[in-house]
């Protein structure tokens, strides 16, 4: 298991909440499985929503982002999948897509952690305030990934429910054709293009 691949599995490392992994492994092209890249196995690990969906107060991705705004943001509507392979996604609403440049996935995490637990984790560097919407946020680097720079993360503040939770828009670089651009620059546009769809809108 590369420290890539257990770092991209799950926002957990971004944001310090625990996910259930059972394995990791590479897919044909490179991209390691369960980071939220899109594969085309389509839809995996659907949870219940309505009343009985324990996260039915958090902001999903997925439902919340309209094709039209996904192909209009350079996104392939047809590779969306919704939450993460091989782990559990309690208290977590994921997508994640395909770009049509091809050389990147965007993930899209959208969780109960606040802003304040990203800005303490102590596998992220170069974390830089930003304002996305209105919204006070986050621009990180991974501390593993000093020398390519292949991904890039930008984590927003917004409300969950009745409590501050986090989005964040994770950038990650496909092995198979490799960095074509800067991950920063695409995770912090897609977050304020985005950010009108976020909970509690965006300016």
């Amino acid at each position: 298991m590369t420290s890539r691949g257990s770092r991209l599995r799950g926002i957990a490392l971004v944001v310090g909440v625990g996910l259930v992994l059972v394995g990791c492994e590479k897919t044909t092209d490179g991209a390691p499985t369960g980071t939220g890249a899109p594969s085309s196995t389509g839809v995996t690990s659907a949870k219940p929503s309505g009343p009985k969906d324990p996260d039915a107060a958090i902001w999903d991705p997925c439902t919340s982002l309209p094709d039209d705004a996904l192909r209009a943001d350079d996104l392939n509507p047809d590779t969306r999948t919704k939450d993460i392979a091989r782990f559990d996604p309690t208290g977590w609403k994921v997508c994640a897509w395909r770009s049509t440049a091809k050389w990147y996935d965007l993930g899209i995490y959208s969780g109960e952690p606040t802003l304040d637990q990203v800005r303490k984790r102590q596998d992220l560097e170069s974390v830089v305030p930003l304002t996305v919407g209105g919204h006070p946020a986050l621009r990180f680097l991974f501390s593993d990934d000093a020398e390519k720079r292949l991904d890039c993360g930008v984590a927003v503040e917004v409300p969950q429910g009745k409590a501050a939770g986090t989005v964040a828009f994770l950038v990650t670089t496909r092995y198979s054709i490799g960095k074509l651009g800067d991950p920063c620059d695409q995770a912090t546009r897609h977050a304020n293009d985005f950010a009108k769809y976020l909970p509690g809108g965006g300016n």
